[in-house]
């Protein structure tokens, strides 16, 4: 009897040692907009988007923030702005870029961080048109790659999307 019970009880013992891991947290947009510093507004009617955008195994995070400049704080707080619709066209810099906006306020920003649980790199996406963001995917170079797919309400879609150097747009 003292066998069976024994028996009964570290089977008990390693079956909790088996129990799935819990799903690991989603990421909270305001904390990831902190690491940006306080010149940026989180839109929280938008989603936190999570993927392995950079393919390097680890989940990384987007945000979507406002901010009335976003090149401000770019080396205080250690992330790089990019312009990848304004490049696609032929002029992706930046510090001229910010100045075209075509939105009424302050435009969208996407602020991603690549490994969210324990930050590696940091970028702000300006002037990506969208009123609706989902996850999607694009091909670069024949392998498929995660993508960011912008909607907007005239039912054009884009696609930005790590192309394993920088950030590209394309329209979809």
């Amino acid at each position: 009897m003292l066998r069976i019970l024994a028996f009964v009880l570290s089977s008990a013992v390693f079956a909790l040692g088996q129990a799935p891991a819990p799903a690991p947290a989603k990421p909270d947009a305001v904390e990831l907009a902190k690491l940006f510093g306080p010149a940026f507004t989180v839109q929280t009617e938008f989603p936190v988007l999570t993927a392995d955008f950079d393919g390097d195994g680890t989940e990384d995070a987007v945000v979507v923030a406002t901010a009335e400049n976003p090149l401000l704080d770019e080396t205080e707080q250690h992330y790089k702005v990019v312009d990848p619709f304004s490049s696609y066209y032929g002029l992706g810099d930046p510090k001229i870029t910010v100045h075209f906006s075509t939105h009424v306020g302050k435009p969208h920003l996407l602020l991603v961080i690549h490994d969210w649980r324990a930050p590696k790199t940091k970028f702000v996406i300006m002037n990506f048109p969208f009123d609706k963001l989902s996850l999607s995917r694009t091909l670069v170079k024949k392998k498929p790659v995660p993508a960011i797919k912008g909607e907007e309400v005239t039912g054009e879609t884009s696609l930005v999307f790590w192309d394993g150097k920088k950030w590209k747009w394309t329209n979809e």
